[in-house]
């Protein structure tokens, strides 16, 4: 069996401070650095070793693959984050979004502010890591993404998705999947190594 694990980059500087960040960048800071560590420890205590790895183009995301790992990997524009448009660098502007209490994503909200919605994030999303798979070979295969991202795709996959479950995917989570014969995604479980225990979706 195929293997995708998609890890979502460690903390970074506006992380910290709060700030929106989704095609804007910042620093991974010292625990971010850490906790890329604490993912790289993983798969070495796991003896998971990849045969293949991606970016996102952000360098939060770069940085911490490569603290992951010092195998050669490709940048991939379509791995990055939600385009919050104008609301970019705003401080705490996602806890902000109106939203019903059945909501789950930021829909289409960003759409006003130049950014993109949900469904146009999901797409991205899904092609390019699809496209992705379909043209590898690798056994074991690393993509290093973001939380909003991360948390899209995982809507996309997951049989029944629950809202509580976006506390799942803090920094350096990892979602593991299988990769069928037809090379079609399967979520297996959570990891969070600088978090919390693994979470199994059966």
């Amino acid at each position: 069996m195929r293997k995708l694990y998609l890890v979502r980059h460690g903390q970074t500087l506006f992380n910290l401070k709060g700030r929106t960040q989704g095609h804007c960048d910042s620093p991974l800071t010292d625990l971010g650095i850490e906790q890329a560590k604490m993912a790289g420890k993983f798969f070495k205590d796991h003896n998971i070793e990849f045969d293949e790895a991606y970016s996102s183009t952000s360098e939060r995301a770069c940085d911490t693959l490569e603290l992951i790992t010092d195998i050669p990997y490709k940048r991939v524009k379509g791995l990055k984050e939600w385009n919050f448009g104008m609301m970019e660098g705003e401080p705490e502007i996602l806890q902000k979004v109106p939203r019903r209490p059945d909501q789950i994503t930021h829909e289409d909200f960003f759409v006003t502010w130049g950014g993109e919605s949900d469904k146009d994030l999901k797409k991205r999303l899904n092609d390019t890591i699809d496209n992705i798979i379909r043209n590898s070979s690798g056994k074991n295969i690393l993509m290093v993404s973001h939380g909003g991202a991360m948390w899209i795709y995982y809507l996309s996959k997951a049989e029944n998705p629950k809202k509580e479950d976006a506390k799942l995917f803090g920094n350096c989570a990892i979602i593991e999947c299988d990769i069928d014969d037809d090379n079609n995604i399967h979520i297996v479980k959570i990891h969070n190594p600088a978090n919390t225990e693994a979470v199994t979706f059966d």
